[in-house]
């Protein structure tokens, strides 16, 4: 793909190009290049393609304005108008160019002199090799990024990380397409990481329409970007504005086109070492992991508290055990007997030690809460007067709950 802007700062010397309207458009990206003389022939575009016409058919009336319409009604990026023979500038009404400036789509002219085959030749050029870099450098970057751990036996490299005292280990792959994306430009730099899921696996032609619906809205922030994909996943690495930039430096669910699929979204915190990309991948799908578990569109790492803390954690058996030592026995409880001592006792920390609270949180009688907590308390050997109790408890729940995000497999 190609930015209209980038296409019209080399094209306004060499093909004579200049704007007539739609100049809003120019952070969209186009395809292909299509030459396009019937009106008819427009069915076939695909979405994206930059469209040149000479007017051939300019003669019949009104064939302009239907042209137009029909061109944004495929999602076509632009449109290129050869003047000179068949159509003048004169000849292009007002009405036009406002209603293709409210579409923000961008209208060029050319002078009749310029040969459409020239430009063609090269703008298409260009293109293939532009997509090809871009789809190396997203196998780049899904080997680094998704690598599987070293394995038993396999050489590892070890590289710097963002605290010296936590180096990074990769395996002979992503030490190789480290290597490669730092070849291609990218540098260490504040940067989030984002992945998104989806409800199924995409052909090649789906995935290039997702990816250009959402690189037209990402061009709009005039930030550094790189879409890729992994399986059923879409991943967002974006450059942040500074290390302090929390909130902005990633596109949320309110930005995004989030349709066609796509479900929900976690963006790791900020980093400023590439090398930190695995790490960044693991903390978007643990922000990922609960965004799904509360059914929300879109959720940051930095949002989770101290649930951070689990994710990062390298032993979960020791998180299992400090868990069980508080919820074992209620959880056997509840199962042995259908129960709801385990549910009971955690909204009764969450509401304070409220009787009423509790039991309108768990849809039964005060008295039912009450009996509940007094044989929690027998079966615990607990009274949960103190704060250390009370904090013993919320943090097994915490762990808990973790626990069983971790469980589920990846989407």
């Amino acid at each position: 793909m190609i930015q209209l802007q980038s296409f019209y700062r080399d094209a306004k010397t060499r093909y004579g190009l200049w704007p007539l309207t739609g100049t809003a458009g120019l952070t969209h990206e186009f395809t292909w290049v299509h030459l396009c003389e019937d009106i008819g022939n427009v069915t076939f575009l695909r979405g994206g393609e930059l469209v040149i016409t000479t007017g051939l058919s300019a003669m019949r009336e009104h064939w302009l304005a239907d042209f137009l319409a029909a061109l944004i009604r495929r999602h076509a990026a632009a449109l290129i108008i050869n003047v000179g023979k068949y159509i003048r500038e004169s000849d292009i009404p007002q009405e036009l160019i406002e209603r293709a400036a409210a579409a923000e789509f961008p209208i060029f002219l050319m002078p009749w002199s310029v040969h459409i085959s020239d430009i063609m030749q090269e703008t298409a050029a260009e293109l293939l090799e532009q997509t090809q870099k871009e789809r190396q450098v997203e196998r780049y970057l899904a080997t680094f990024t998704c690598g599987e751990p070293v394995q038993p036996g396999e050489q590892a490299f070890v590289v710097t990380g963002e605290n010296i005292t936590r180096p990074v280990v990769l395996n002979a792959r992503q030490k190789s397409a480290l290597d490669e994306l730092t070849a291609h430009g990218f540098t260490d730099t504040a940067y989030t990481l984002s992945v998104f899921t989806l409800d199924q696996t995409l052909s090649d032609s789906d995935k290039n329409a997702l990816r250009a619906r959402w690189r037209q809205q990402l061009n709009r922030l005039n930030r550094r970007y790189q879409l890729f994909f992994e399986q059923n996943e879409i991943l967002l690495l974006l450059a942040a504005k500074n290390v302090d930039d929390t909130v902005s430096p990633s596109m949320d669910a309110e930005t995004l086109p989030l349709s066609s699929g796509v479900f929900h979204g976690g963006r790791s915190a900020i980093h400023t070492k590439l090398s930190a990309l695995p790490t960044a991948r693991e903390e978007a799908h643990a922000a990922c992991a609960v965004a799904t578990a509360r059914n929300i569109p879109f959720l940051s790492f930095n949002k989770l508290g101290t649930a951070r803390l689990f994710f990062t954690h390298p032993d979960r058996s020791l998180l299992a055990q400090i868990a069980n030592e508080r919820l074992a026995l209620l959880h056997t409880y509840d199962e042995q007997h259908h129960a709801q001592l385990t549910e009971t006792l955690h909204q009764y920390l969450l509401t304070g030690g409220s009787l009423q609270a509790t039991a309108d949180a768990t849809f039964t009688h005060r008295n039912t809460a009450n009996y509940r907590i007094h044989k929690i308390k027998e079966l615990t050997n607990c009274e949960l007067q103190t704060a250390e109790e009370r904090f013993a408890f919320l943090l097994a729940y915490e762990i808990d709950t973790f626990l069983n995000l971790s469980a589920r497999p990846r989407p």
